[in-house]
């Protein structure tokens, strides 16, 4: 390294003006990678490296979309908020008009009203149980028993109707 230092202090006095600026790392990546290159060459092998930018992946992988059109228990109510179209069973129809005074729709997600807390994002099963999972696993704090479990989900701003039945599922 001082060999380096003063090769280049000696290059430097030829120059009229110079500066000196530091690099941030993260625009640096080239340089870098040229380094460690450099540095696995064996001393006095002669080796050359060559390096090809691909525009395009070598190899074509398959384009899979997964698209899901289950209903979930959140499509009534929805339906209701937006068109309001009830479903043909009376019973069930009045469930939904009673269910959906409690729920709200901001920026095309549905909220659900609670008594004291800030509206909560209703999920449905499948990114309930990556909330779960995520809390569950760490991010949130350690590993929790179900009932803990659920309401850090709740205090996190979500809400599922089987929120505490999939918390029980997943500890």
């Amino acid at each position: 390294m001082t060999a380096y230092l003063q090769h280049a202090r000696h290059l430097l006095a030829t120059f009229h003006a110079h500066s000196i600026k530091q690099v941030p790392r993260s625009e640096n990546s080239h340089a870098d990678a040229l380094a460690r290159l450099a540095s696995t060459l064996e001393q006095g092998k002669g080796r050359h490296i060559y390096i090809e930018f691909l525009d395009q992946p070598s190899t074509q992988a398959p384009l899979i979309c997964t698209i899901d059109h289950s209903p979930t228990w959140m499509d009534p109510i929805l339906q209701f908020l937006q068109n309001q179209t009830l479903p043909a069973n009376s019973v069930e129809a009045r469930r939904v008009r009673h269910r959906s005074a409690r729920y709200l729709i901001i920026n095309g997600s549905l909220y659900k009203q609670g008594f004291s807390l800030p509206y909560l994002r209703c999920l449905t099963p499948e990114e309930g149980h990556y909330v779960l999972r995520e809390i569950h696993e760490g991010i949130c704090g350690n590993h929790s028993g179900a009932r803990s479990l659920a309401h850090k989900a709740i205090r996190q701003g979500y809400f599922w109707p089987s929120l505490h039945t999939d918390a029980q599922a997943f500890t």
